[in-house]
């Protein structure tokens, strides 16, 4: 994608992208225009209903008289911030009984906790009139009317592995893992509740989109034994629940379908309309550009940013001349760090679309709100007034 133009004294304008790398931002809430159900702070449950016959209802259950709501409509965000009060990011302990979580030790990982927070806080509800039976489990060893969920498969959307883990703080300090897709799926990673409603962490080893597939099963009676032996299982439909984790997987989400977020197994790839080099509405612009200078990726919005005031569009690059030797200047906006776009922005100058392009040599930041603000980077000024200067913005996704 090659534009260029000349201003004033042969000054010119390039906009590229490679890989992961881009240049370009509209300021739309994130509420407006969402394809699916959002859920950011608020008490839900994964509810898996025996309603009798072989027939299960499963819903994402809505606490406090919040409605239920379609697991396949709705996306859990998990903020990119630290855990516990304003996100879901923790730094790993370095112990290897930690290992489970897929990431190295004093590394990132994303925690849905199960203990209390303000923020997303789903747990897991059964209802049915399920039988007590002895779970031979090493991780159970008593009888209970136990329901398990099973998770079946993982899909995932971003730059990383893509791991998912969930386990619960125990008595006295012991860790109880119950499922862990870092060494893969297997039928040990399923979870045993009896209570009918409970909580458990929930891990996830980088930022993206996830897609869990779950399970649920239980006994409707048992043998009358000591101890008891469940008879009559009775399993559920495989569904579908999304998590969108960080700000990158969660501005996707506003505006696609959550099947469009991943691939439709976990051994797809990701759709092209949600994958960063997509251009579902045919406006030029890969996905990443869109994200990284806020226009929409469902409607065709091309446009260079108006200086001053713009809230929205690619970077703006012209010719200063209101100093004694003028230069190019590039004005473009930028993701505060305060809201981790996990975007580093890199204006550079260069005398060749080629190569040799260097970092500004200075900019002024004027702040807008809590997520964006305005930048003016400048070039160094050149001693060949006829020189041809280019500029650009390179973006970074990480």
């Amino acid at each position: 994608m090659r534009k260029s133009n000349k201003v004033g004294r042969k000054a010119g304008r390039w906009v590229t992208m490679k890989g992961l790398i881009a240049f370009l931002f509209l300021w739309v809430p994130l509420e407006a225009l969402q394809a699916g159900t959002l859920l950011r702070r608020i008490h839900v449950d994964h509810a898996f209903r025996y309603q009798g016959k072989e027939e299960w209802e499963i819903v994402i259950h809505g606490n406090d008289g919040d409605p239920d709501l379609d697991p396949n409509e709705t996306v859990m965000v998990v903020f990119d911030r630290p855990l516990p009060n304003e996100g879901g990011r923790a730094r790993r302990p370095a112990s290897e009984q930690w290992d489970f979580l897929g990431v190295e030790g004093n590394e990132d990982v994303w925690i849905i906790p199960q203990n209390f927070t303000p923020l997303i806080w789903p747990g897991w509800r059964s209802e049915g009139a399920f039988a007590s039976y002895y779970n031979d489990d090493p991780r159970m060893g008593f009888s209970a009317p136990f329901v398990g969920i099973s998770v079946e498969s993982v899909s995932y959307s971003g730059l990383g592995a893509g791991h998912y883990s969930m386990w619960s703080n125990q008595t006295g300090g012991i860790t109880k893992v119950w499922i862990t897709t870092a060494d893969g799926i297997s039928e040990d990673d399923v979870y045993y509740f009896s209570s009918g409603h409970s909580h458990t962490n929930q891990g996830f080893s980088d930022p993206g989109v996830y897609r869990v597939d779950y399970r649920a099963a239980g006994f409707l009676a048992n043998d009358g034994g000591d101890p008891p032996v469940g008879t009559r299982l009775a399993t559920s439909q495989l569904q579908s629940f999304y998590y969108a984790v960080g700000t990158y997987a969660e501005w996707k989400a506003t505006y696609f379908e959550p099947h469009e977020l991943v691939g439709e197994s976990a051994s797809d790839p990701v759709p092209e309309a949600t994958h960063h080099t997509g251009d579902g509405d045919r406006d030029g612009l890969p996905l990443l550009l869109e994200y990284a200078f806020n226009l929409s990726p469902v409607e065709s919005d091309y446009q260079v940013l108006t200086p001053d005031s713009g809230e929205g569009g690619l970077p703006l690059v012209r010719l200063d001349e209101s100093s004694a030797q003028p230069r190019l200047v590039i004005e473009y906006l930028r993701r505060r760090a305060e809201g981790t776009p996990r975007l580093s922005y890199f204006p550079e100058f260069s005398s060749t679309l080629d190569s040799g392009w260097e970092e500004a040599v200075g900019e002024t930041v004027f702040p807008i709100d809590s997520i964006w603000e305005r930048v003016v980077a400048v070039d160094a000024i050149s001693e060949n007034a006829d020189e041809v200067r280019f500029g650009r913005v390179r973006v970074e996704l990480r």
